[in-house]
């Protein structure tokens, strides 16, 4: 009896066993593979520093402060030369000359400036020949635009190379004034004024750093061959109030990079 019992009890695990269901399977689900793309860098142009080289004394034909500038104004002698303006030409050349003294009234003070003797010719300034900048006539590209104000980068092509000037700095006004030929134009007011030079695209090179103006802001006056070594040199009125002038002139042959400061001179005529 206990045999068949047993015997009947593995019989009904056994058929529980074969009807055991399966576990069924759930169909894969397909997985959307996302490419995730870097961004790329953005690609920074290496600036590199202004450069100053002082090769050339250079004297503006207005009057300076006598108890300021006196030494520096005689220093100029008959070996000095003139780079002058005909029309959009430029020359330079060795023109006679005369040293004025003169009564400031506004201020109580002497004044002593040079000035050329023929009232026709019309010197941007006066320099000590050096040899950096020699005589003759100057080859030189139109202004496109001046002042030269920040978000209106300027492009020269010259003897195949591009030169691009572009600006930077902080606004912070503006305003509408008529200048003498009755012409409505605006004024920008920059802060921490920045300008870059670059050379075919290439990295830039700081040339002009200036914290503030009053009334004021940079122009270009010359963009040519000055040394004469085939690229761009510049000239640039860089004077900061409007009672001052101030004149910077910019080389290129003997750069570390692209430019160098060679000279500069300043006229403060403030009452």
């Amino acid at each position: 009896m206990k045999k068949s019992i047993v015997m009947l009890s593995l019989f009904a695990l056994w058929a529980c066993k074969d009807t055991e269901q399966k576990p069924v399977e759930k169909p894969t689900e397909a997985v959307e593979q996302v490419k995730v793309e870097e961004a790329e860098a953005p690609v920074t142009k290496t600036i590199v520093e202004k450069e100053e080289k002082k090769v050339i004394d250079l004297l503006l034909p207005m009057y300076y402060d006598k108890d300021f500038h006196e030494e520096e104004v005689k220093q100029m002698n008959d070996s000095w030369l003139a780079l002058l303006v005909e029309g959009e030409q430029f020359k330079v050349q060795r023109i006679k000359y005369e040293r004025l003294e003169m009564k400031n009234e506004c201020i109580e003070s002497d004044a002593i400036g040079v000035f050329p003797l023929d009232e026709e010719l019309e010197p941007l300034f006066f320099f000590s020949d050096t040899k950096a900048i020699l005589k003759g006539k100057k080859e030189s590209l139109a202004i496109l635009k001046t002042p030269l104000w920040p978000g209106e980068p300027q492009t020269y092509v010259f003897k195949g190379k591009t030169y691009v000037l572009r600006a930077e700095g902080k606004q912070v006004d503006s305003y509408v004034y008529t200048d003498d030929s009755e012409v409505e134009k605006t004024y920008k007011k920059f802060d921490n004024y920045k300008l870059y030079v670059s050379v075919d695209g290439g990295g830039e090179q700081l040339v002009l750093d200036i914290p503030s103006f009053n009334d004021t802001f940079v122009q270009l006056l010359f963009v040519g061959d000055l040394d004469g070594d085939g690229n761009l040199d510049f000239i640039f009125d860089t004077s900061e109030h409007y009672e001052q002038k101030q004149m910077e002139v910019y080389l290129s042959k003997g750069a570390k990079h692209i430019l160098y400061l060679a000279g500069m001179s300043s006229v403060d005529f403030s009452c």
